[in-house]
């Protein structure tokens, strides 16, 4: 009985140990809009985010131009939305469609999709193809071109685990010791036990690595025609979760770590000793 309850133990501390990482990245990451900012802040310059972001106002201008029936050529409008995108003010376009997108998620999940606003950049290329004298620009109507970042149902979702483990995660960390130690002290061979405990430290790991790469990859499956609402996506996750990874591998390692020192030293305990058991010693203590 007392090996079930300490299994047990070590099992539920395990399951707290990557709940309670998710809980302070979260924390770190996702609460506060000036670090979620601060975060994102370098993909301006990322060509990937640059990319998507003219993908997606260029359809937005290309689709009213062919309605006004004009003759200018589609590459006439990438050309422009690409001055904008690649100029010195897109880092500061780009800062304030996620400040807006953040306070939205730190607002009322209930209120429709997560999207970033790319009307700035779409006002600004119209400017740009009346300044290389495109009359049609000036007829071009007022659009909201954005990119999904999450649906509303994953909006939800997002806030609702926010919502329970960031208030928890001293409390997650605190039971996830406890549990450990308690579990530890309870089995009746506390080397054994510490083997368990490293052991299920790294499992727990490996699946919130494996929950990790299954969210990236179903952003990148589940996108719209032109791709650019799971490309962004994703660049935005990898450069939030980074900090994620860096500790899931030093949690990972020091589980392996824990397991396989503990699992060293139960090995030389059961092992015979080498120096009562030697026939010189015996021959010795005959003699004597």
């Amino acid at each position: 009985m007392r090996r079930t309850i300490s299994a047990v133990l070590v099992v539920l501390g395990c399951v707290c140990a990557p709940l309670a990482l998710v809980g302070f990245w979260m924390a770190d990451r996702a609460v506060g809009t000036g670090r979620y900012v601060e975060t994102v802040d370098p993909l301006a310059e990322n060509s990937t985010i640059q990319d998507d972001v003219a993908d997606r106002v260029t359809a937005a201008i290309a689709e009213p131009m062919r309605e006004l029936d004009t003759s200018v050529p589609d590459h006439t409008a990438r050309m422009a939305v690409d001055k904008v995108v690649t100029g010195d003010r897109f880092p500061e376009i780009w800062r304030w469609a996620n400040q807006v997108a953040h306070r939205r998620m730190s607002g009322d999940p209930q209120g429709g999709n997560l999207v970033l606003d790319l009307t700035p950049v779409y006002e600004m290329a119209k400017g740009e193809l009346e300044h290389e004298g495109v009359p049609a620009a000036t007829r071009l109507p007022a659009l909201h071109p954005e990119i999904e970042l999450l649906s509303a149902t994953d909006l939800v979702r997002v806030v609702t685990v926010r919502d329970i483990l960031v208030p928890w995660r001293w409390a997650t960390l605190s039971l996830s010791i406890v549990l450990l130690a308690v579990g530890t002290a309870l089995a009746g061979d506390r080397l054994c036990a510490l083997v368990g405990v490293g052991l299920g430290l790294a499992g727990g790991m490996t699946v919130l690595a494996v929950l990790l790469v299954v969210v990236r990859d179903t952003a990148l499956s589940d996108v719209t025609d032109d791709g650019a609402q799971g490309r962004v996506f994703v660049t935005v996750f990898d450069a939030l979760t980074r900090s994620l990874w860096t500790g899931l591998r030093v949690l990972f390692a020091v589980g392996l770590v824990v397991a396989a020192v503990a699992f060293a030293v139960r090995h030389v305990r059961s092992s015979p000793a080498g120096g009562s058991g030697s026939p010189g010693g015996g021959a010795r203590e005959g003699r004597g």
